[in-house]
């Protein structure tokens, strides 16, 4: 994995003889210090599961708990583990791609499910991005519980993608994450999320927010009978690194 990760930093114009095999050092000396500092023993070019991957990104990330060594060599370790992010979220895409080429079905069925794939990707990149920089983007929260607990946090059999915790006063706030573009029934599913951390956490105040890439009118029109959901759209940044 580790060749695949510098091989497609090349792809992606990095120097072959710079970033590129800087980068890919340096997820394996990231795996040594998060193994030693957590007592579980990770390689993180063996690891399957994109949530792990996020919050490992998140932990290295500038609040998270691995922060000081993320920041070591002017944040070298950070934008390291973030690309892999990026690289491990394309790379399954890819693998998904390939694997429904293998097994065609009804063209439109393929199709469909093609798209829910995507979605799912970038909607998994999205949260890691803003995983990464949950204090820059809601001051004042953090990521609920201990070990990244509130990312894709689990209740009443649903998950919910990303749960935040003031710090002063310990409200939570749901996160629901949309790639694409977002209407009336994703209000549906955060008042959902928002009714059941209601019942759980009875004494703390619950609000939502729905980020997404494109806000339909449906789901405007929805939010206007509460105060309870924000909305809010996305937008990516070009990040320039020396090569």
């Amino acid at each position: 994995m580790e060749q695949q990760f510098k091989k497609w930093l090349i792809q992606r114009g990095y120097s072959e003889t710079g970033a590129a095999i800087s980068y890919s050092r340096a997820i394996n000396q990231i795996s040594e210090h998060y193994s030693k500092n957590t007592g579980q023993q990770i390689d993180i070019y063996t690891i399957s599961e994109q949530e792990i991957v996020s919050k490992i990104a998140h932990d290295y990330g500038q609040t998270g708990r691995f922060s000081d060594f993320g920041n070591k060599q002017h944040g070298r370790y950070r934008a390291a583990i973030y690309r892999y992010s990026e690289f491990f979220v394309n790379r399954n895409e890819q693998l998904n791609s390939d694997n429904n080429d293998q097994h065609i079905e009804e063209v439109i069925q393929t199709q469909k499910t093609e798209l829910q794939q995507n979605n799912f990707a970038y909607e998994r990149d999205l949260q890691t991005t803003l995983c990464a920089q949950i204090s820059e983007l809601f001051p004042g929260y953090k990521i609920y519980g201990e070990s990244n607990l509130g990312i894709e946090y689990s209740i009443g059999g649903r998950r919910i993608d990303i749960l935040l915790e003031n710090i002063e006063t310990g409200d939570l706030l749901a996160i629901e994450l949309k790639s694409g573009k977002a209407d009336f029934k994703v209000f549906g599913q955060i008042s959902m999320y928002i009714g059941l951390l209601q019942k759980k956490f009875p004494n703390k105040n619950i609000t939502g927010v729905i980020v997404a890439g494109i806000i339909n009118d449906s789901l405007r029109q929805a939010c206007e009978i509460t105060d309870k959901v924000q909305l809010k759209i996305y937008r990516m940044s070009i990040e320039l690194e020396n090569a």
